[in-house]
Parts: structure tokens; sequence; C-alpha cells
């Protein structure tokens, strides 16, 4: 009786202190995971508490969701870690939560999830999408700027979208520029910029960017982005149709896999890629090899994208090494396997399609029929590089033109000379001397600029015709299947060298004086407030703010070209934009004094030093400082509006802004 007296408060104290243990708070449970290094314990220990979830906050239920599924996520159990991820934004909707950086997490978490195991998962750019706007909602811009990395790799699918997506990188790139972002935004901002560059064919900064990306992930350790970063390495390498640089990545992937056992599904992708490049080297055989081995591997993979490319890849290596039944046996078990995807390998369908009937015969005709499509296509980029090379040409030609003139000039003038030299002889014997050097001056110098001109348009022209070039390449090797998005590309290369030739047309018209202007009256005053709506949405649609200061009477009628005008606004304004740092500020003043009309455009920083106050009007001039950071366009801008405002009878010039930036003041006489 005295035991059971002694015993019975026992186990009470032993229960209590049991449900002590188990009812710990949310930050020592935390405080456990973050302390343990191994992701099978930090597991154990979120699935300890796991029923007893409700002793916990909201906010703090949600965290719970988002660490498991990020445990689950680094061991790879990806449709785990999607249930989780689900679970943690359910659960905001549930508690009536207001949304948070957490939130913002959980959709980009679970969208890199979905697209771990199918890259052309729809709901994953969907989830994407969310997490920008959320993150523009919130005004965070490091969320900004990592949310745009992720969703501006979704644009791509659509049409145009490359171009969207560059405009997005554009931003993402602005804040990385003027915040301190931490080493992890900074990794995806580069990871994704070096997909949305394979995406644009432009291989090579591609496979740049993913190094920068490496080399951040290594200083983190942060070991599973290491390895997407070797396995993007090597599909950049094969795009570049660098057999030997790919077989180093490969080697490299060989010995992360010996390093890290865990990634179970690096052998399978090994042997994918590894046939891959055994294609580009033609030989069938070998790629047949690796990919059998790869099928002894599908068991370990967890990425249906993988798996199904396996399959077909095997079924059109046997078909083309002549084993015509094992190839119909292996595309039969991916059609069983997948019932309801679209074909990853496009040659496939002809298989597929030979089965039917006679199917060496169909296939031969598939073959060339598709043989006939990249006929087609090689034809459309031969017409595209005879078109940008008929622009340059005409650039060029365009140039010797003005030069011809202005050495006809010379010889009309040498003429007259020389017959006024002929009333006496000694006259004209001093006279002769003097033309000569002269004229060897004056022909040299023109040489020289012609020289310096074509020079500077051929380093103009040289960076959107390179791209252009790879571009060409690349679809004449067929490494691409996304044809639109390359003839996309191509045409956005084009346009470029549209404008720089324009501009240059331009010019040549004012060098020869066959530039005309359309002078009409008209109120300037009501004309600058007409226009004032518009440049404020220009300006303001960039990040910058913008005011207008119009000191001008109501009465006053100028006679001068309305639309030359409003370009020379457009063109400065658009200068503004470029090259003043964002958040910043642009204004516009106009005033009337002394018959004459004066103008001012200025911006906020960064500002130009004394030197090139002088030299930014220079044709295809471009400061070397921070107002000279890749921001595109033709150099052209202001040279355009010098030679407007000259034939305005005007002068244009340049001074340092009280805004911190740069003044660009035009008079007008009227």
């Amino acid at each position: 009786m005295k035991f059971s007296l002694l015993f019975k408060p026992l186990v009470t104290l032993l229960l209590f202190c049991t449900s002590v243990a188990i009812a710990q708070t949310f930050p020592q449970l935390k405080a456990q995971i973050q302390s343990e290094q191994k992701n099978q314990k930090k597991l154990a220990l979120l699935n300890a508490v796991k029923n007893k979830l409700a002793q916990y906050q909201p906010a703090q239920q949600v965290e719970y969701w988002l660490l498991t599924g990020r445990v689950l996520a680094k061991q790879h159990h990806m449709n785990e870690a999607i249930t989780a991820f689900t679970k943690a934004i359910e659960s905001f909707s549930l508690f009536e939560l207001t949304p948070s950086n957490i939130l913002v997490d959980l959709y980009i978490e679970r969208s890199i999830a979905t697209t771990s195991l199918d890259f052309f998962n729809s709901y994953a750019c969907e989830d994407r999408e969310r997490a920008l706007t959320l993150s523009r909602e919130l005004a965070q811009l490091s969320l900004i700027a990592k949310s745009i990395a992720y969703y501006a790799k979704c644009l791509q699918t659509e049409q145009h979208g490359i171009t969207k997506s560059l405009k997005l990188f554009d931003e993402a790139f602005d804040i990385a520029t003027n915040q301190q972002l931490d080493l992890l935004t900074k990794q995806i901002i580069f990871n994704q910029a070096a997909t949305l560059s394979f995406r644009a064919l432009m291989y090579d900064k591609a496979y740049e960017y993913n190094n920068v990306a490496q080399e951040l992930y290594t200083s983190t350790n942060d070991i599973s982005s290491i390895y997407v970063s070797i396995l993007n390495a090597i599909h950049y390498s094969i795009a570049l149709v660098d057999i030997s640089l790919a077989k180093q990545h490969l080697a490299e992937l060989e010995r992360f896999y010996q390093h890290y056992p865990e990634f179970i599904d690096a052998l399978l992708k090994f042997y994918y890629l590894s046939a891959k490049v055994a294609q580009l080297d033609e030989n069938w055989p070998l790629s047949v090899y690796f990919l059998e081995r790869g099928i002894e591997e599908i068991s370990h993979g967890q990425n249906v994208s993988y798996i199904q490319a396996t399959y077909e890849l095997l079924s059109i290596s046997y078909f083309r090494v002549g084993d015509i039944d094992k190839s119909y046996e292996t595309l039969s078990t991916v059609e069983a396997m997948y019932p309801n995807k679209k074909a990853i390998k496009q040659e496939v369908l002809l298989i597929k399609a030979s089965r039917a009937n006679n199917p060496i015969d169909i296939v031969r005709s598939a073959f060339e029929l598709s043989d006939k499509q990249q006929q087609s296509k090689n034809t459309f980029v031969k017409q595209s590089t005879a078109q940008s090379a008929q622009l340059f040409d005409d650039n060029l030609q365009q140039l010797d033109n003005i030069i011809l003139q202005q050495r006809l000039t010379i010889v009309l003038v040498s003429t007259f000379f020389l017959v006024s030299l002929l009333v006496g002889f000694s006259y004209l014997q001093i006279q002769r001397k003097k033309l000569a050097v002269k004229e060897h001056q004056l022909t040299g110098s023109l040489l020289n600029k012609k020289n310096q001109l074509l020079a500077d348009v051929s380093h103009e022209l040289s960076t959107p015709l390179t791209v252009l070039k790879l571009q060409v390449e690349s679809l004449k090797d067929d490494l691409e299947d996304d044809v639109q998005a390359t003839y996309d590309a191509l045409d956005n290369k084009l346009d470029d060298i549209q404008h720089l030739i324009d501009d240059i047309h331009q010019l040549a018209q004012s060098d020869i004086g066959a530039l005309k202007l359309n002078l009409q009256p008209f109120s300037l005053h009501e004309t600058l407030l007409f226009w004032e709506q518009e440049l404020t949405q220009f300006v303001n649609k960039n990040k910058l703010t913008f005011d207008i200061n119009i000191a001008i009477p109501k009465q006053l009628i100028v006679n001068f070209d309305r639309d030359r005008l409003k370009q020379i606004f457009i063109n400065l304004l658009t200068n503004s934009i470029k090259y003043t740092d964002k958040p910043g500020k642009v204004k516009l003043s106009a005033a009337a004094t002394n018959n004459t009309l004066l103008l001012t455009i200025e911006d906020s920083a960064p500002g130009v030093s004394n030197e090139d106050l002088v030299t930014i009007f220079e044709r295809l001039y471009r400061v070397e400082s921070s107002r000279s950071r890749a921001t595109g366009g033709s150099g052209l801008g202001l040279s355009i509006c010098k030679s407007l405002i000259e034939e305005h009878k005007g002068k244009i010039y340049a001074q340092h802004s009280p805004l911190g930036g740069l003044k660009i003041v035009i008079e007008l006489p009227f």
C-alpha cells in the first residue's frame, strides 16, 4: 500500500516531464533543427511533433511546413516536399494570415520542386507569377529581384517571351546593382540569367553566368545547387558543340556522385548526358551503351522528363544502329509509362508512325521530310543573314557617298582657285604650292575621319552581328527545338541593326544638307501642355519621377518643325532614362527671353566629368564612367539632337545639373 502511494506521484512526475519534452516551444524546435547537420535527423525532429502542431501558433505552423518541405527537398523527396509546401500555403488562407515574404518563398520553393519532377509542368510558372505579384505588393526589392529571376524563365514559352524576359532581368540587375543583396539572391539571379541566355541562343553567355553562379554556390557550400550547376554546364557545353568541355564536366559530375551518393538520380543523368555527347561524335553505338546503362538507373530517378527523354533517345539510337525491333519495343515502353505526355524528342513521332505500316519506307520518307524542313529553316536563316549583310553594305555605301560628295566639293574649290591663278604666272606658282599643301592636309583629314567613322560603325554592328551569327549557326546545327524563339531572337537583332542604320542615315542627310525641316507656326505653350502627359508616362514607366516647368507666354507663336522638336525631347529623355540611377528624377524646363527659347532637360546622379561635357555630342561617343554601363542604343542620340538644333539655327550644350546628373541646354531663336 505504501509502495503504491509512492509510485503514483512518481508516475505523474514522469508523465509531466515527458509532456514538457514533447511540448517544446517552436523556437526551441527551430534551434534544434538548425544545430543538426544531417537531414535525416532534422526530418525525425519534425516528424516527432507532427501530431502536436495544434500547440503552435498559426504562423509557426506555416513555418513548420516550410521547414519540412525544405528538408524533404534536400533529400530529393520532391512529391512529399510539394505536399508540405502546399499545406503551408493553404494554412495562410485557413488562418487568414497577412501575406509575407514567407508566402513568397513558399510559392518559389514549390515551383522549384515541381520543375525538378517535370520540366514542363505549367503549375510551376503559376506559382512564380504569384510570387512576383506578391513581392511587388510587399515592396521588398530583394524579394522582387529573386522572384523576377525565377519568373522570367516562364515567359520564354510565350510569343516574344525572350524579349519580355530580358526586360524583366534588366529590372533585377538594376536592383542587384543598387542594393546590397544577399549571396542567395545573387546566386538565383545569375543561375536564372544563365537559363535565359541559353533560351536566347547565347550559349557562351549562359556558360559564363552558370560559372559565376557555381562559384557563389561553392562559397556557401550549397551542395544541391552545385549539383544543378554541374548539370547545366554539361547542357551548355553540348549546345556550344564543345565535346572536350562537355566530357570535362561529365567527369566532374562523376566525381560529385562519388562524394555525394545520396544524389541517387545523378547516375541516370550522367548516362543520359554522356549519350548526348556521344551523338555529337556521331557515335550511335556508344550512345546506345550509355542509355542502356541509364535505363538500369530508372528506379532511382525522380525527374519524369529525364526518364521519358532517356527512353525516347534510346529508341532513336536503336533505330540509328538498325535495331528496329528494340526501337519499337523501347518506344512502346515509354508510351505505356506516360500515355498522356507529349514526346520530348520529336524524332520518336516518325518512328511511332512507322510501326503502323511499312516501317523502313515510312521512316525514310519521314527523315526526308525532316531534311526538307531543315532546308527550309536554313533558307530562312540565309535570307535573314543576307538581309543583315545588305543593311550593313547599304550603310557603308552611304558613308562612302558622303565622303565622295565632300571630295567633289574640294575639287570644285580647287578648280576655282586654279582659274583665278591663271591671271599671273608668279601668283599661280605661289598659290599652287599653298593649294597643294592645303589639299593634302584636307584629304588626309577626310580619310582619317572616314576610317574612324567606319571603324566605329563596324564596332557598333559587330555585337548584334556576332550574336546573330551564333543564332544562325545554332539553327544550322539543329541545336534548338524552339524554332519560334530563335526566329524572335533573330528578329530582335535585326531591329537593333536597323535602328543604328536609321540613326546614321539621318546624320548623313544632315551632313550633305538633305535634311528638310517642316517649319510651321504653332503655339509652343499649348503644344508642351499637350505633350506633358505623354512625356510624363514615358519617364515614369522607367521608375523615374518627372517634373515639367513651362514659363512661356500663352500667346507666343514659334516657327519650328514640331515633329523634330518632339524627337529632340524623346532622344534627350531616353538618354536620361538610360543613364540615371533608379529611383531618380528628370526635369524639363521651358522659358522665353530676348527672342530666344531656352529649353533644359536635366537628371539626377550619376554625372559626367568636365571633359565629357564637351565631347558627349560626338558621334558614337560614350562616357567612360558610371553613365556608360551596358544600356544599349546606338550612341548617336545626342549627335542627332545637335544636328536638328543646328538646322533650326540654334545651339545645344551640356552642363552639370544641380540634381547631381547631366543638364542639356538648348537655345532656339524665334
